[in-house]
């Protein structure tokens, strides 16, 4: 009898240490171009590159293009595009904005709402550069999401445009140089380019000759948005070609669902 309630004693004990002990993990997920995707616990404290090392990139894997996604990123994301959706919308009807800018601004509206909250966060996921830098091997958080994509062959020109377009990825192809292919339309702004490098790095770049950047080449699955008319849209709503750039930054690479 004494027996019995010893193991019963020592089953409770362990039933009652099941909860403690999967806190003392995290949840990830893995998808994309990896040997070993899927759902994988990690034990509390363990860093990206554990989660990295552990799926296996594959050949076919574009490190550059991979996302980390955390359900804490899109708070502020989803604040962000509100916002910016906003700002579209003041835009496409304040009386003093010009009828070109005005018109972009309700095509752009519709682009941009269409547009997926990702909680994608700007960070390296080469596994192997990671174990190397403590700075960007952050902390895993539970319910993190890992995406490595396939090498993409073409870059995307938004934006101030007739419509998006998806050009053949040129290398060292310098970005202002991608325009000729995707012009420009009424409203857009003649000085200022946004080259968004698909690891979610964002640069502002001259375009006139009197800011011209030096050349800036693009990596395969980047994208160019061409803002509107800074001058214009500033005295309205500053920064908002900044902003928007930067929401585009979280998003995942075309054909990638987040």
């Amino acid at each position: 009898m004494r027996a019995c309630l010893s193991i019963a004693v020592v089953v409770a004990a362990l039933l009652a240490a099941m909860p403690a002990a999967r806190a003392q993990e995290v949840r990830v997920e893995v998808s994309g171009e990896v040997r070993q995707p899927g759902a994988r616990q990690l034990p509390n404290g363990s860093r990206l590159a554990a989660a990295a090392v552990a799926a296996g990139p594959t050949m076919e894997a574009y490190p550059l293009g991979a996302a980390l996604l955390r359900a804490d990123a899109e708070v502020e994301q989803r604040r962000l595009k509100a916002g910016l959706l906003y700002e579209l919308e003041v835009l496409a009807t304040f009386p003093e904005i010009s009828a070109e800018v005005a018109a972009r601004a309700v095509v752009l509206r519709d682009w941009l709402d269409a547009l997926p909250v990702t909680g994608r966060v700007h960070v390296e996921l080469d596994p192997r550069r990671l174990e190397l830098d403590l700075a960007s091997n952050r902390r895993l958080a539970s319910g993190d999401r890992f995406v490595y994509p396939p090498r993409p062959t073409t870059i995307q020109v938004v934006g101030a445009v007739s419509e998006p377009c998806t050009l053949a990825h040129v290398p060292l192809r310098s970005a202002i140089d991608y325009l000729r292919e995707c012009l420009p339309v009424a409203g857009a702004d003649r000085e200022l380019l946004f080259a968004i490098q698909p690891d979610g790095t964002v640069q502002r770049l001259g375009t006139a000759l009197w800011n011209r950047s030096a050349p800036q080449a693009l990596a395969p699955g980047a994208v160019l948005y061409v803002p509107l008319d800074e001058r214009e849209v500033s005295e309205r709503v500053p920064e908002f070609n900044d902003e928007l750039a930067r929401f585009i930054a979280t998003q995942l690479l075309p054909g990638v669902t987040p």
